[in-house]
């Protein structure tokens, strides 16, 4: 009643001001509007729509500033983050990607938009994109321009706002978990220096697209409304179109909290029925890929999958494990990662823990070399997990130590020296990886620009629209040149990867096809040679890429090569 009344009183005192208000000099009152004035005149309306609108978000920060506090320490950390690689980038070239395989699915983004979607090469139907929803995502980028750089910078743009969201995420998890601030926002700093983490959030691939789905599917597995079951169905079937290993959310993930909600008691017909929804859900949403693949290949996976699942070897399985012995060296906090399992699980927050461990375990027993070439990126997605159940650990152990054996008490100051501590043993030690890779991001970009994204261009000024190439580096080159391609490797080329030819058939198929270029790196087409008699080739352009520049990029010089078939026997 006393804030009524004030307002009364205020209000009654502007009207008795207006009224006895002076006039000018022409004898108009001060407050009467001119004709002029009410052209110019705001109109208060408008002010008093607005309020309204801005006031509930307002609000809602006001009763909520723990998670407004991570929002911010995410977009300042993770933005700082991204300026500084893009500005190492631009100090020695013009904008790119660090991988050639990001130029794959912008390929697939660019006919998603021109109306040939899965058609890698006109005509030839694919299953090669290990991420469709990404490529889906990113064709939105050519209803704007068609121009490389713009596209180039749009994905980089939208790359930075799903770090943001994974950041975000990262330290939401953590602040639940821990029920501290301070912890979360170490949590996002450490997320964001991971060694190769910003390098690979920032190169073009699907991994910021992935690491936000796998992070909010694990913010709803954490959780036990009804609501949340029916949208984990959704989440599950959009992590399998992020990346075919995402299935286990649905096979694993799931079914886990449906055990542990019954063990709570928390499952009754409704909660069964939700489930199944759920199931259908998710089924509705990876059903028109698995068709498509079914329809192309007589497959339900996409080819990258045939391409590179095996059963390991010896050597790559030794070569794991000395690469796993350097990465717990340079990123310590695995230890404390991998240990804590048993904490997290009988906290009843064993999902980050879980998937991490998963995601090691099909790795190591079905793609263990190809896991870690390309800076190792199938494997940053579990150093992230890992990340958070070192954290969450960590933390528990600190404040154990200092509240229930040293005594302290529990306060807020006492948190923040906890989150002090453990950025200083945890986090600042990767530091120095982080910066090395930075300086890796802009030699990678660089090569990728040089190396395939220049062969591109000349292949689009030298050789005939209807020229068709055939390579094992299918991105880049494809995209720029405009030209069809056979991938030798297969993935994107399903006569190659289940036709089981020998190099003679191959060769055969390519002369059918009018196959008159290969673009190869030169140690590799020396393979090819054995089956080419010596005036059968001709080296056209070459592009070598020096020592000091070079990065990722299979090899450091690649050449065209111009195909003469009627000095063979094919």
């Amino acid at each position: 009643m006393r804030e009524v009344s004030e307002s009364n009183f205020y209000l009654e005192r502007h009207i008795h001001q207006t009224s006895n208000a002076p006039s000018n000099h022409d004898g108009r009152d001060m407050n009467e509007t001119s004709e002029v004035d009410r052209d110019t005149e705001i109109p208060t309306e408008s002010f008093s729509e607005v309020k309204p609108i801005l006031k509930r978000p307002i609000d809602w920060m006001r009763k909520n500033p723990e998670p407004v506090a991570l929002f911010i320490a995410a977009v300042t950390i993770t933005s700082v983050s991204c300026a500084y690689y893009f500005g190492a980038m631009l100090n020695l070239g013009n904008p790119g990607f660090t991988l050639d395989d990001s130029w794959i699915h912008l390929q697939f983004a660019r006919n998603i938009y021109e109306g040939t979607p899965w058609e890698y090469s006109p005509g030839s139907p694919s299953t090669g994109s290990t991420s469709p929803l990404w490529s889906v995502l990113l064709s939105v980028l050519f209803y704007f321009s068609s121009d490389t750089i713009t596209i180039v910078w749009g994905v980089m743009l939208i790359s930075t706002v799903f770090f943001i969201a994974c950041s975000y995420l990262v330290g939401h998890i953590i602040r639940t978990y821990t029920g501290s601030v301070p912890w979360g926002v170490v949590g996002i700093l450490g997320f964001v220096i991971i060694p190769r983490n910003t390098w690979l959030m920032l190169s073009g691939m699907e991994t910021p697209l992935f690491m936000v789905i796998l992070l909010f599917s694990i913010y709803l597995l954490d959780r036990t409304d009804v609501k949340s079951d029916l949208l984990l169905g959704i989440v599950a079937g959009l992590a399998y179109l992020s990346r075919p290993e995402g299935v286990l959310v649905a096979v694993l993930l799931i079914p886990l909290r449906f055990l542990m909600l019954g063990f709570k008691r928390q499952v009754d017909r409704k909660r069964i029925l939700t489930l199944f929804l759920s199931a259908v859900f998710a089924l509705l949403i990876v059903a028109p890929w698995i068709l498509h693949c079914l329809n192309v290949t007589g497959y339900p996976l996409p080819d990258t999958f045939y391409a590179k699942v095996h059963t390991p070897t010896e050597f790559e399985l030794g070569v794991w494990d000395n690469w796993w012995f350097y990465f717990v060296k340079e990123m310590y906090f695995l230890i404390f990662g991998i240990s804590a399992g048993a904490f997290l699980i009988l906290k009843g927050k064993p999902f980050p823990w879980i998937l991490a461990v998963a995601l090691t375990i099909i790795y190591r027993l079905s793609t263990p070399y190809a896991a870690l070439i390309n800076n190792a990126r199938y494997l940053v997605p579990i150093f992230d997990l890992f990340l958070i159940a070192a954290i969450v650990f960590v933390a528990w152990l600190i404040e154990t130590t200092f509240v229930r054996v040293m005594r302290m008490r529990d306060v807020i100051e006492t948190r923040y020296l906890s989150a002090i501590i453990i950025t200083l043993i945890i986090v600042v030690p990767l530091i120095p990886t982080y910066v090395d890779q930075a300086t890796y991001f802009t030699k990678s970009v660089r090569t990728i620009n040089d190396l395939q994204v220049g062969l591109g261009t000349w292949l689009a000024e030298n050789t005939h629209e209807d020229a068709i190439f055939a390579t094992h580096d299918a991105g880049a080159i494809r995209y720029i040149s405009g030209r069809r391609m056979v991938d030798l490797a297969g993935l994107l080329s399903p006569d190659i990867i289940h036709g089981n030819m020998s190099p003679t058939e191959t060769l055969s198929y390519l002369r059918q096809l009018g196959c008159n270029y290969f673009v190869y790196f030169d140690d590799l087409f020396r393979y090819w040679t054995y089956y080419l008699r010596w005036n059968a080739y001709e080296q056209l352009y070459t592009v070598h890429i020096p020592p000091e520049i070079y990065a990722s990029a299979g090899r450091d010089t690649m050449s065209v090569y111009r195909i003469y078939w009627e000095n063979t026997t094919y």
